[in-house]
């Protein structure tokens, strides 16, 4: 049974941002797999907006253990409104996900002033349990909101959410006028794609579902996480060289090519040791003059 305040989470964001999208006019992508009495699952709905170029919302479910809701929110880079993000996930209340920010994209400095008198109000006031995850925090603010399967009280969160929501709404999203400033739509569109390029690149996900639903589906999930204005160019797992690596404000291939059996055994190994080996089996190839990492070589390193 979903957590209730997954449902409360839900409503309570059309309920805010009811002025911006049309809670019945979207795109939905969804997938599924049940196996014995197990369900993973995800739904992902798009949504457009006059000044935003995507709205993600996405309902999940893993192995009917835990359940999830993802809200990230992206601006037309013209706009410079910042990037709304949350997360509600796990086993609510005792091993909750929870991630909250808002996140400028220009303006960086003035925008993060104007939230931390929002992040100190009392009745917001949210005890951050933190995180040990680096690229977290390469892509927040100082502001963050963050507990990461520890204990904490559910309501908080709704009340938390309810107050980012209708702030970023009143203090950013409907003053927000075009910028017609080069320099400062050149930084929203290398701000939002570096966003998306450590998420992608982090996203654990994605691996769930290319084990439960094959590398078709995640092509056409990552392109709904990942698309808009700017969209991450060549995110689709089938074909791609092994994991990709979020490298300043560009995705950088990896020379060498991995071979599929090489990918699957890299995506079994714990994600935190994941750069590591990689690392290690590129470095290893091309001290043997190989063009090509294989699972027996991934293999070797892991032992």
């Amino acid at each position: 049974m979903k957590s209730e305040f997954i449902n409360k989470a839900w409503e309570l964001i059309f309920q805010e941002l009811a002025e911006i999208i049309p809670q019945h006019e979207f795109v939905e992508y969804s997938a599924h797999k049940t196996q014995g009495d197990q369900v993973t699952e995800t739904i992902f709905r798009l949504f457009e907006a006059e000044k935003l170029s995507r709205i993600v919302l996405e309902q999940y479910t893993i192995r009917s253990k835990m359940y999830g809701i993802v809200l990230n929110i992206y601006s037309k880079p013209g706009y410079g409104i910042p990037i709304l993000t949350f997360q509600l996930g796990g086993q609510i209340p005792d091993k909750t996900i929870f991630v909250l920010d808002i996140i400028p994209i220009c303006n960086k400095e003035k925008v993060n002033q104007l939230v931390s008198g929002l992040y100190q109000q009392e009745s917001l006031k949210f005890e951050n349990l933190g995180s040990g995850q680096k690229w977290l925090h390469e892509i927040t603010s100082p502001n963050l909101i963050v507990c990461q399967y520890k204990a904490c009280d559910p309501q908080k969160i709704i009340d938390a959410l309810g107050g980012y929501l209708r702030y970023w709404r009143d203090k950013f999203y409907k003053p927000a006028c075009n910028l017609n400033e080069a320099v400062l739509t050149d930084q929203a569109v290398e701000s939002l794609l570096h966003y998306k390029q450590v998420l992608h690149a982090n996203d654990s996900g994605l691996d769930i579902y290319l084990r439960n639903f094959g590398a078709a589906m995640v092509n056409v999930i990552e392109q709904a996480a990942f698309g808009g204005e700017p969209a991450l160019v060549d995110v689709g797992i089938s074909g791609s060289p092994g994991p990709i690596e979020a490298k300043g404000s560009v995705i950088e291939p990896a020379e060498l090519r991995w071979t599929p059996e090489a990918t699957q055994y890299l995506q079994e190994a714990p994600r935190f040791v994941r750069s590591a080996i990689k690392e290690k089996a590129e470095l290893k190839a091309k001290e043997l003059g190989l063009k090509e990492i294989t699972a027996e070589l991934v293999g070797s390193l892991r032992k």
